[in-house]
Formats: C-alpha cells, structure tokens, sequence
C-alpha cells in the first residue's frame, strides 16, 4: 500500500511505503476488524449537563489482545460528551479531547459512562467522562472541550 503526504516545512511530496507484518504467521490485515459501538444502550440519566449511558462490552468491540478496543472506549466517551452538550440545550462539536485509559476492559464488562458538563459558556463547554465497569473501577477518565454550534431552540 502507498501513500504519499506533504512534509511540514518543504511542502514536498513524501512517499510512504507500508508493509503489512506478520504477526505469528497471519498478515497484519487478519487482525484487523471492524470494531462496534453501541450496539446494546441504556440511557440511565439525562438532565442538564449531566448523562448516563451503560452498555455492555461485546466481542466486536475487542482489539487483537482481546481487550476493549481503545478506539470504542473513546468513541463511548466522545459520544456522551456530545450528549452532554445537547442536555444542555446546545449543538456542539469535539474542539479538543485527553484521555487516560487506567484499566482494560474486558468481553462481557457492563460498563458505564458518565459525562458532567464542568464548564457551560456560551461559545465553548468542558466535558468530563469517566467509564467504569461493574465492580465501579474508573477504565478511562476523559476531557472533551465542546465547540457550539448552535443553540436547539433555534
């Protein structure tokens, strides 16, 4: 597979040249899968600036060491982030993220995902996440800065 990108500071063209690696005699693109999110929701809690969603890890949301994918894990974050800033009566897009991931997530872990609007100004918002699993340790601890975009009542 080729693909070419411009360096930063010449604006010249940059060949890249990728080979798949075998990893334990399959090629890397034996490993690689779709991975899905929120395929089995409950929304728990959705007040002003305050949202709770809980899912279940399933076997489409693993990586190859069969965690929880990393990927899946910031995409529930990035998602409730969204609907915090909707809870807050706003349109908002993600500007800036950090996330932290403290513990694996495992096939089967009931998880749960938490968003707290700690900032609520009128052009941007600062969205906390925290995804915990059954036995309440903290996954992922998450920041979002939300961008608005509009209000829902226009």
């Amino acid at each position: 597979m080729r693909n070419s990108c411009y360096t930063s500071s010449y604006r010249q063209p940059v060949s890249l040249v990728v080979e798949w690696v075998l990893i334990g005699g399959l090629a890397m693109q034996d490993k690689l899968h779709e991975i899905r999110v929120f395929e089995n929701f409950q929304e728990e809690l959705f007040e002003t600036g305050h949202v709770i969603v809980t899912t279940e890890v399933v076997e489409k949301s693993l990586n190859y060491f069969g965690n929880a994918h990393g990927g899946y894990l910031f995409t529930l974050c990035d998602q409730v982030a969204g609907l915090v800033a909707l809870s807050t009566g706003d349109y908002a897009v993600t500007l800036q993220s950090n996330i932290n991931y403290l513990k694996a997530g495992h096939l089967s872990d009931q998880l749960k995902i938490e968003g707290l609007c700690v900032h609520n100004g009128k052009t941007t918002k600062l969205v906390e996440v925290l995804i915990t699993n059954q036995e309440e340790k903290i996954l992922t601890r998450a920041t979002f800065t939300m961008y608005v975009t509009g209000s829902i009542s226009e």
